[in-house]
């Protein structure tokens, strides 16, 4: 068992340390913090340009940690919630097309995501250059459906590529337990190639496609540029387990509170912001 499985389960027996902040608390919180700068930018700000830098920042992480999750579950609440915040949108657009609200977009992945793993253990790098060139040939067309299209789809894989890499092993494989330790090395091998090469992917991607959409004049392109490459070396050292910083216990709730309900808070946060301006117009600039 590896330092990450290993701390992971301590937690899980543990009693004094199962209500800990984890890693991921840390990472949704500032997210969530994230996605709100860039929404008061977008809504609320005349010039949004260093809000929507640092509101850039926020997306990678979600659609990371939708690759790195292995739950399948889908809420029900993401469909409804998605296509009411897409509604939401559109009518304040005068109803014209909008790509579809980013819940949406991570009920697609969690759906395909086992697929997507068994495509990558049984066919290893060759099952990574497929989806990497479907991914890549879609680029133009899935942005317009979903919101981020397959940028964010290539932070998922890097994200599910991390988890294997972690885990050292197949996944949800039937007949896992019987695979030759040769074999279980050598996809352990291939995942961290395999992490590295998908998180250059999905940072090169998104930093190109953000740049086309928002058009940062040089020094706001450049701190961008360093946001980008420091969260992406984040996302690399990532392992879901508890956190080696403990806040305090009030603090540590507030952690725990986000962590678990952050899609909520994003959808509350975004429907509040759409209402505001239907129904106070002046308020935008």
């Amino acid at each position: 068992m590896n330092d990450a499985m290993r701390s992971t389960s301590m937690l899980a027996r543990n009693p004094q340390t199962s209500h800990a902040v984890d890693n991921t608390d840390w990472l949704k919180t500032a997210a969530i913090i994230l996605v709100a700068v860039d929404h008061i930018g977008y809504f609320f700000m005349e010039d949004d340009t260093w809000w929507s830098v640092f509101g850039r920042l926020a997306a990678p992480t979600f659609f990371f940690l939708m690759g790195y999750a292995q739950t399948r579950t889908v809420p029900s609440y993401w469909i409804w919630l998605g296509v009411t915040l897409t509604l939401l949108d559109s009518s304040n657009h005068n109803w014209s097309w909008v790509a579809s609200n980013i819940l949406l977009s991570f009920t697609f992945i969690r759906l395909a995501r086992p697929h997507v793993q068994m495509l990558v253990q049984h066919y290893d790098w060759a099952g990574l250059a497929l989806l990497v060139c479907v991914l890549f040939v879609a680029l133009p067309i899935a942005g317009k459906i979903v919101d981020y299209g397959t940028e964010g789809w290539l932070w998922a894989l890097f994200g599910l590529c991390q988890r294997m890499y972690v885990d050292e092993s197949a996944i949800d494989v039937p007949g896992a337990a019987q695979t030759p330790a040769s074999f279980a090395h050598a996809v352990a091998g291939s995942a961290n190639l395999m992490r590295l090469l998908t998180c250059f992917l999905a940072m090169v991607v998104y930093v190109w496609q953000e740049q086309r959409e928002y058009s940062f004049p040089q020094i706001p392109f450049a701190v961008f540029l360093l946001g980008i490459g420091v969260l992406s070396l984040s996302l690399c050292l990532f392992h879901r387990a508890a956190s080696p910083i403990q806040p305090p216990k009030a603090t540590a709730s507030v952690l725990r509170f986000i962590g678990r309900h952050t899609l909520e808070i994003y959808a509350i946060q975004l429907a509040g912001f759409e209402l505001v301006i239907k129904l106070a117009p002046d308020l935008t600039p």
